[in-house]
């Protein structure tokens, strides 16, 4: 197998035009995070259909599978699959995965209630009085991860809409999410008078990359992130990533029942 990972990394020297036939399949862990991913969506979401199209350019091909969250990190460090789609950087990962070229930037905001008096923060350490709700699994950033360990003022949901609604319920006062996912949660699942209760506090949180995580310790895992960072290459070199981020905009991806207007984020 070892002697078999070194040609296809030679092979990669190779422009990807010569790949006639797709010469590799890679089983992908995912999850359900729209717009980013979901199987409800258009090529699974915004970040799968990059995801797919990186590898494509090497002549690869993926089949994904959905499950939550710590299932796929679980799954795929067992061997199951080939790498997980997606994740923040966030360093203390790096024991277990890499993190592959960034694939999009986006912004972590707090979300809170309207009434809650929660109009800015500065540090963490002053949102302590305050109940937070984090989900299930996500390591969101490096400081905000050390931030959930040593404090006892967080409360976990299994899924991001379960937070939105306890935030709106009143269980929890402020709640970290990707500012897209967000707003796309409650433009597809809460009504106008729900919305019209959060807010962002201000200032966002970071500005967080986008990865695909590859498991280190699987044989040919090496070969797997180098095709996906020089699909990645190939397509920006192409412009291809910016026709991407346009289509998420026109709503290239969301369920056609529940439209999105990205406009008005």
């Amino acid at each position: 197998m070892k002697k078999i990972a070194l040609i296809l990394f030679t092979l990669l020297l190779l422009p990807s035009q010569s790949w006639a036939h797709a010469w590799l399949k890679l089983r992908i862990a995912t999850t359900e995070y729209p717009p980013f991913t979901s199987t409800e969506m258009e090529h699974n979401g915004y970040f799968n259909h990059i995801t797919r199209q990186a590898f494509l350019e090497a002549g690869v091909v993926v089949e994904f599978t959905s499950m939550s969250w710590e299932e796929a990190l679980e799954a795929t460090l067992e061997g199951e699959y080939d790498a997980v789609s997606y994740g923040n950087f966030v360093r203390a990962r790096e024991d277990e995965f890499w993190h592959s070229k960034p694939v999009t930037a986006e912004s972590l905001v707090f979300l809170t209630r309207t009434d809650s008096g929660i109009d800015s923060w500065e540090n963490l350490n002053e949102l302590k009085k305050h109940k937070m709700g984090i989900t299930e699994g996500y390591l969101y950033t490096d400081e905000l991860s050390e931030y959930i360990k040593d404090t006892d003022a967080t409360v976990t949901a299994k899924t991001d809409k379960d937070n939105l609604n306890a935030l709106l319920e009143g269980d929890i006062d402020i709640f970290p999410i990707d500012e897209l996912t967000g707003w796309y949660l409650l433009q597809r699942d809460f009504s106008q008078k729900q919305r019209n209760q959060l807010q962002h506090v201000k200032p966002f949180i970071s500005t967080v990359t986008t990865h695909l995580l590859v498991p280190k310790d699987q044989q040919d895992s090496r070969l797997v992130l180098e095709l996906f960072n020089r699909g990645i290459e190939q397509l920006t070199l192409e412009g291809k990533m910016q026709r991407f981020k346009r289509l998420l905009k026109e709503g290239f991806y969301q369920h056609p029942e529940r439209p999105v207007n990205y406009d008005r984020r």
